[in-house]
């Protein structure tokens, strides 16, 4: 082999070994990629857990944590669309779908103390604004959006009035005048500020207001 032979042959050899790097270089880049975007998904995921696991003990509507677990699930599944082998994710699918198929109800009329009592009225703050503002990758429809809302406004109400009032009779009982007035008012302004007009609504802020009339009754000395 004359020595231009040789040549030619050791540039294609380099020209070779250099289409080989670049493709193994972007084959690289492109596993890399589809490892982040898992990541990300999984992030989600992980933070819509967090919100599940902050219901626990809570009275959140089952309606509202079977869509946060159908949301779970639609996020592993699309993880799985852009890496089918993602090491578990077949056991995070199979975890997700077990967790949606055993959510159960909560009593509306569990009680909770102030601690409680602030928890749930942080954490139905973010799931409202979670429906609303469609941060959610699984599908609702809007009539399924309204009712959810709906829903959670009602649970909310229902769940502050129930504390509210206790702790107001409660205080009136023992003659902590003060203190019961507070809670009356504040479930007056609750109720006052949600705008709702529905009987439920309705029943609930006669008995707050008569309840807040016998405590500034009792205070004036009446």
């Amino acid at each position: 082999m004359d020595q231009m032979s040789i040549f030619f042959a050791v540039g294609g050899l380099l020209i070779l070994a250099l289409i080989l790097a670049s493709i193994a270089h972007r084959y690289q880049a492109y596993v890399e990629e589809r490892r982040q975007h898992v990541q990300r998904i999984l992030k989600r995921v992980d933070e819509i857990d967090g919100l599940v696991k902050r219901a626990v003990g809570l009275p959140v509507p089952v309606e509202m944590e079977r869509i946060l677990r159908r949301d779970m699930l639609t996020r592993l599944q699309a993880a799985k669309g852009v890496h089918a082998r993602y090491p578990g994710i077949d056991g995070m699918i199979s975890a997700a779908q077990q967790a949606l198929e055993q959510a159960a109800p909560r009593a509306a009329s569990a009680a909770l103390n102030e601690q409680k009592i602030e928890r749930f009225s942080r954490l139905m703050g973010e799931l409202e604004w979670l429906v609303k503002e469609n941060r959610l990758l699984v599908e609702i429809t809007e009539e399924e959006k309204e009712n959810l809302l709906g829903m959670l406004v009602m649970r909310h109400s229902e769940t502050l009035y129930r504390y509210h009032t206790g702790e107001a009779k409660r205080l009136l009982k023992s003659n902590q005048l003060h203190q019961a007035l507070w809670h009356s008012e504040q479930i007056k302004s609750i109720l006052q500020n949600r705008g709702l007009a529905n009987e439920q609504f309705e029943a609930w802020y006669r008995e707050a207001d008569h309840l807040h009339g016998q405590v500034a009754k009792r205070l004036s000395g009446d």
